[in-house]
């Protein structure tokens, strides 16, 4: 029986550690050190990825972006190379980088210009701003590149949509995009881009449509799922955001701010368990985001988990002890846990420190009422109201007469 036993735990320890360790997570980590810049752990992770798959032209294509920025050039060459062995033309613009970067101006251009005959090629503003290609910048060769038509007629809408957008407002943007729809009514990165100016506008249910459109045309693209998710979330649609957030992250599990933005649709449908999860998932990796460790915190106070909410708004107070909303957070959770002394000395502070929030004075009327001094508590409802908190009327009248 012992031994069955010892099996049993073994394989579970066994499946956990797989998991663990699974190439998307291990390539998760990597991009997370790779934002913070931590160079050399994005490339440790980064390796531990492609040692358990190195078919994923993503981990070689970040593995080199981290050893093109420390000037390993050679491995860099050889990462965006392998890249391009998996999908042809993702890593032409890398080795263009990192030819520039090493002076061989040639293979550079080469490499640049089939970077620019390539489906992926990226705007023209943004390779003549890109720094990594400066020097090829005051070359003939250079000119004469830009001399030549790059840019379909989609490209060219995008870059006056980016132009009017910048410089206008998206409602020209969207009168000049609309008529060309039947131009381009087979591509999703149309409906995708009006979808974007919807959404500028606050025109939700506009969005969501045409991120549907784009997505019936192209399931594979993490953006679009993350872009409707957020239109729906803001729609309040959390069920819809839920599921969107999670497709795109099973797409692209680095896209770390949404994990956050699915911690906030599953805290709409009050699954607070699932939401906690996502913003520590996030803190594992980020833990001095301090607007993630409050996000963590109010999603424990609203799971009535007081304990934990605690632990988020001290741990962010120790880093900013003058910020008066982490005061106000900690002090209306002692208000729940009924620790009221505590309650009302964080709550006093956060108004000394932003004195004409409503919100603080109604918890501090609050607290006051419960220690049973009446006259300050109903003082400060008072003072709530007036700085325009409109549920403390009803507290104001409740326990007070007026």
């Amino acid at each position: 029986m012992m031994k069955k036993f010892l099996f049993l735990v073994l394989n579970g320890w066994m499946a956990f550690t797989l998991s663990a360790q699974s190439p998307d997570l291990l390539y998760v980590k990597g991009m997370a050190e790779l934002l913070k810049g931590n160079l050399d752990n994005a490339i440790i992770s980064l390796t531990d990825a492609i040692d358990h798959n190195n078919s994923d032209e993503r981990y070689y294509l970040n593995r080199a972006d981290a050893f093109l920025k420390l000037g390993k050039f050679s491995q860099a060459l050889d990462d965006y190379e392998e890249a391009n062995s998996i999908l042809p033309g993702c890593g032409d613009l890398g080795i263009a980088r990192t030819y520039a970067a090493t002076g061989d101006k040639k293979n550079a251009f080469q490499y640049l210009t089939s970077h620019l005959r390539s489906g992926f090629r990226l705007p023209e503003s943004a390779l003549t701003k890109d720094p990594t290609l400066d020097p090829l910048k005051q070359t003939d060769e250079w000119l004469a590149l830009w001399q030549q038509e790059w840019y379909d007629d989609f490209d060219k809408a995008k870059a006056e949509v980016e132009y009017l957008t910048r410089k206008k407002t998206p409602e020209m943007a969207l009168d000049y995009l609309n008529p060309l729809m039947p131009a381009f009514q087979t591509k999703a990165e149309y409906f995708a881009l009006r979808a974007d100016l919807y959404m500028m506008e606050e025109n939700y249910a506009a969005a969501v449509a045409d991120y549907s459109m784009a997505l019936t045309l192209d399931k594979s693209e993490p953006e679009y799922y993350f872009n409707r998710g957020t239109a729906f979330l803001r729609s309040e649609k959390f069920k819809n955001a839920s599921d969107d957030f999670s497709k795109g992250l099973r797409l692209e599990p680095a896209r770390f701010a949404f994990y956050l933005e699915r911690a906030r649709a599953y805290a709409g449908l009050s699954d607070y368990k699932a939401a906690v999860s996502d913003a520590e998932f996030y803190l594992g990796y980020f833990p001095e985001d301090q607007q993630a460790v409050s996000l963590c915190g109010e999603l424990n106070y609203q799971n009535e988990d007081y304990i934990n909410a605690l632990k988020c708004f001290n741990r962010n107070l120790r880093s900013d002890p003058n910020n008066p909303d982490y005061y106000k957070a900690r002090g209306k959770t002692y208000l729940k846990t009924k620790t009221y002394t505590y309650a009302i000395s964080d709550l006093s502070m956060a108004l000394d420190l932003k004195p004409d929030d409503g919100e603080t004075y109604l918890y501090l009327g609050l607290a006051k009422y419960e220690t049973g001094n009446k006259e300050e508590a109903c003082s400060d409802l008072q003072k709530a109201q007036r700085f325009g908190n409109t549920l403390a009327l009803k507290y104001s009248i409740e326990y007070c007469g007026k």
